[in-house]
């Protein structure tokens, strides 16, 4: 069972910083006010990822799932900047987990059709739980996540992502090669982007 206090510190760090994001810079000037990767535009994401474990170097099975609010920022060229603060509900062996993370990385287009844009992301980060995770493992851990997906335009305002993701989990053996078991889970990932 989940530490009651950890896990309610988790939930309140996660909603203040959604509202934190959600007010956090006025609108920019945009070239093209309804592209998602326009220079200079910030959108918020409020994004959600559930992933079940692929393959496996440790002797349990997890699953995992999250919320994710982040915030992107248009670089120019196709490509955005993107920052997330993940909160994951780990299924795992014994004691569940849930672990907060902090992510940041690149979205990039590949390929762009009137209200639609395929895209490739990759962003890395570090993510601390209240129990170790995976069993065997630490609290602290490092993040990868790879994703490739569809944007959709709802409205000049407003996008919808959906799309796969892949995610990693380990300590790059912090604590020593045998308390270093990962997690590597793969499933869909679907967000609202909305321009501020």
């Amino acid at each position: 069972m989940l530490n009651s206090t950890i896990r309610t510190r988790l939930t309140i760090a996660h909603c203040v910083t959604v509202l934190l994001l959600w007010t956090a810079a006025p609108a920019l000037a945009q070239s093209d006010p309804g592209d998602l990767f326009t220079k200079g535009e910030w959108h918020l994401e409020l994004g959600a990822h559930g992933a079940v474990e692929t393959w496996n170097y440790n002797i349990s099975h997890e699953n995992m799932f999250a919320g994710a609010p982040g915030v992107t920022y248009g670089l120019g060229k196709g490509t955005v900047f993107v920052v997330n603060t993940p909160l994951y509900y780990v299924d795992q062996r014994g004691i569940d987990a849930m672990f907060l993370g902090v992510t940041w990385g690149v979205r990039g287009r590949v390929y762009r059709r009137s209200r639609f844009s395929v895209y490739l992301e990759f962003e890395v980060g570090i993510s601390k739980a209240d129990v170790f995770t995976p069993p065997g493992g630490t609290r602290f851990n490092y993040l990868a996540l790879g994703a490739a997906g569809l944007t959709t335009r709802l409205s000049s305002e407003t996008h919808l992502l959906t799309g796969i993701k892949w995610v990693h989990v380990s300590n790059n053996s912090l604590a020593g090669r045998s308390r270093n078991p990962d997690i590597e889970a793969v499933g869909p990932h679907v967000a609202i982007l909305r321009r501020f």
